[in-house]
């Protein structure tokens, strides 16, 4: 069966279209939206540590994703013929929505030139603890006792998941410090708990302003002010080089190509779903970012590290639950 350009266009429409996942059937299509774009951004990471292996750098990757998904969005609302106006409102979220994401994509990218894809990862998943912080902050969930020990709990899980890399050492014989064997970047750790922040900023407040207008929008213009940030960042820093490999090359393509994916689901789920839902899906993302790194990578990964970030994983869903409960 042969697709014109009208049929094809269409296609695409209702796939980033967000206005058929307002039924309950929806929101189940939402949270199918939201678990396709968590298994492709699980991967970003992975084939950025390919690109950088093959000369790339981390702003090459960082404006040629924000690029990439402001022309297919472009390309989709002009084929179908969508409009680019927002109400004032949403319009000027769009910029500290840029910003997040910014934060995110920058701050991501980046760690993995200074440590493992796992450390990365794993910090990047303190995000859930923000979200949890800033709800509390600012009204929207109270942080019930119950809850708090989760938390917190979620917390060790984090330190006991980094273990060896910041001199812990937890085994049946008890726990040892030892400074000397620290091996933590200090500059990966703090561009991925920069990423953190992002993301939860992101996922908290995000969601409010996607709501009455049409996502890819609300995404088109979000990345065309990080287009120009990252723009102006290269013009006065510098810091762009194509890969010089055939391993680089499919490291690049291969990261921007997960990353329009993902943001493309992301941004139509969140219309539906509530914080904590988003949240606790995202959940999955260390578990198969830690797969994809060891498989495709050969990062060694310690049963220390598996149990660590177990604890928190389970420590943060509960915790999501019992606030999607309580509401």
């Amino acid at each position: 069966m042969f697709y014109g350009k009208d049929q094809i266009s269409q296609f695409l429409g209702d796939i980033l279209s967000t206005s058929s996942l307002s039924t309950p059937r929806g929101h189940w299509a939402a949270l199918g939206l939201l678990l396709i774009g968590t298994v492709f951004v699980s991967l970003i990471t992975t084939f950025a540590s390919l690109a950088y292996g093959g000369g790339a750098t981390p702003m090459l990757l960082v404006w040629s994703r924000f690029t990439a998904l402001a022309l297919t969005l472009f390309l989709v609302l002009k084929a179908g013929g969508g409009t680019f106006r927002l109400p004032k409102r949403n319009f000027r979220a769009t910029f500290w929505i840029a910003i997040c994401l910014m934060m995110m994509s920058v701050g991501y990218l980046s760690s993995v030139a200074f440590i493992k894809v796992s450390l990365a990862v794993i910090l990047l998943y303190t995000y859930p603890l923000l979200v949890a912080v800033f709800a509390a902050l600012s009204g929207r969930e109270r942080i019930r006792p119950l809850r708090a020990l989760l938390l917190v709990t979620a917390f060790a899980g984090l330190v006991v998941a980094l273990g060896r890399d910041i001199g812990l050492t937890v085994d049946l014989g008890g726990i040892a410090f030892d400074p000397s064997q620290i091996s933590l970047d200090w500059r990966g750790a703090a561009l991925a708990l920069i990423a953190s922040l992002g993301v939860a900023g992101f996922v908290t407040w995000g969601g409010a302003y996607l709501d009455r207008v049409d996502s890819r929008v609300m995404n088109f213009w979000a990345n065309l002010w990080m287009i120009g940030l990252a723009t102006l960042y290269v013009a006065v820093v510098g810091g762009v080089s194509l890969p010089g490999s055939p391993t680089g090359w499919v490291g690049y393509l291969g990261a921007t190509a997960c990353y329009v994916t993902a943001m493309i689901c992301w941004f139509a789920s969140m219309k539906t779903l509530s914080p904590t839902e988003t949240a606790t899906t995202l959940n999955l993302e260390p578990a198969i970012s830690l797969v994809a790194a060891t498989v495709i990578l050969g990062e060694a990964t310690s049963t220390q590290q598996w149990i660590g970030t177990t604890i928190l994983l389970l420590s943060i869903i509960f915790s999501s639950l019992i606030g999607r409960h309580k509401k």
